[in-house]
């Protein structure tokens, strides 16, 4: 990628900021295990991977992000469990078919671990983060804010049954969202009715082993990375949102009104309050780290008038747990700015012994310098 000299300057500056945060530079290879991101990057990032396979067979793929490689980078280490900040800048990877940016694209960004103070360590990089961004030029930028812990608390208040609410989370990020989910979820479910009754009978390895027979018998082939056996758990999981799992209408109009909230935060947490009052329920924990984070992010300089925050906004990405954020420019249509979040379950799905908590996000360089009129 050829580069002028005032773009490598302001680079060259961001980095300087970023150390100058706390941050150590890290670049983590290029080069990464496939495996890794069919199994925790979800479908989406899934289909974009470029993967080669080395001389002794081994898949790998050129890294698409550079939160896993960074978060594998902590690992090796020695000590998954210490508090650790770092910061990065270098290509990445993504197939972008029908988009006019490039498949290989810069980016950089910043990964905290450990830090239990979440409401601080997510102001924190909200606010390097878009500080970062408009060190490259960028202008007018607004933050949009989201969490899907609020419906998950929401939800199992409701007594949801737990397979609408795995279904329910994996729904953040897709394309209809979760009230799409809602709508063809119902409609899959009233035509499983008869099948779900029949698994129901059975007990959970035996309806495991049948489907997995029919999948095989079918002839159904591994599907953006899915194994047969997750195939048959995604539709035993299918089946069950029917007959007793079903949801009410009542249930449904609560959690599509829940889904509906696009408004200021402190808006946002008044409508949320409301419809739990509606539905008997206790919002209070939730809303008051709600608040926390807010009063974090005002302590650094972050405008509340400036945030917009929507219960639909989430991460298509799996490994995303809650906060998630993105900072966008009215004149880049192609996505945001910077955009991260919240990701405490990942150290331990990459091998450290329990979980980490972890916070970051990335900045789309390109997207940076278009966003102040530097092309």
């Amino acid at each position: 990628m050829s580069m002028s000299l005032e773009r490598s300057n302001a680079l060259t500056g961001m980095m300087r900021t970023l150390e100058e945060g706390g941050f150590d530079r890290v670049d983590p290879p290029i080069l990464q295990p496939a495996e890794v991101f069919l199994d925790l990057s979800g479908e989406e990032l899934r289909r974009r991977l470029f993967q080669v396979q080395d001389p002794a067979g081994r898949e790998l793929c050129l890294r698409p992000d550079m939160t896993i490689p960074v978060s594998r980078h902590h690992l090796g280490t020695g000590d998954p469990l210490r508090a650790a900040d770092y910061c990065y800048l270098g290509p990445v990877f993504r197939h972008r078919p029908g988009s006019d940016e490039p498949d290989e694209f810069m980016q950089a960004g910043i990964e905290s671990f450990g830090t239990e103070d979440y409401a601080a360590a997510d102001a924190r990089i909200v606010a390097l983060g878009v500080t970062a961004a408009r060190g490259l030029g960028a202008q007018n930028l607004t933050l949009k804010i989201g969490d899907p812990t609020l419906l998950l608390g929401f939800v199992a208040a409701l007594d949801v049954p737990a397979a609408w609410q795995r279904r329910l989370r994996s729904a953040f990020g897709t394309e209809g969202g979760v009230k799409g989910m809602l709508k063809n979820a119902g409609e899959e479910a009233a035509g499983s009715a008869a099948y779900a009754s029949a698994l129901a009978r059975l007990d959970p390895q035996a309806a495991r082993s049948l489907v997995s027979e029919m999948v095989d018998i079918a002839g159904i082939a591994s599907v953006g990375g899915r194994s047969a056996d997750e195939i048959a758990e995604r539709l035993i999981e299918r089946a069950s949102l029917s007959g007793g799992n079903a949801l009410d209408d009542g249930t449904r109009e609560l959690i599509t009104r829940f889904m509906d909230i696009d408004a200021l935060p402190e808006d946002a947490m008044a409508e949320i309050s409301t419809l739990a009052e509606e539905a008997d329920i206790d919002a209070a924990p939730a809303l008051e780290a709600f608040a926390a984070r807010l009063d974090a992010m005002s302590q650094v300089g972050i405008d509340a008038a400036n945030i917009r925050f929507s219960a639909s906004f989430g991460r298509r990405l799996d490994y995303y747990s809650g906060f998630v954020f993105e900072a966008s420019a009215p004149n880049i249509a192609a996505g945001p700015v910077v955009a991260g979040g919240r990701y405490d379950a990942l150290l331990e799905l990459l091998g450290a012994p329990q979980p980490v908590p972890g916070v970051g996000c990335a900045i789309w360089i390109d997207r940076a310098f278009a966003a102040g009129g530097s092309r």
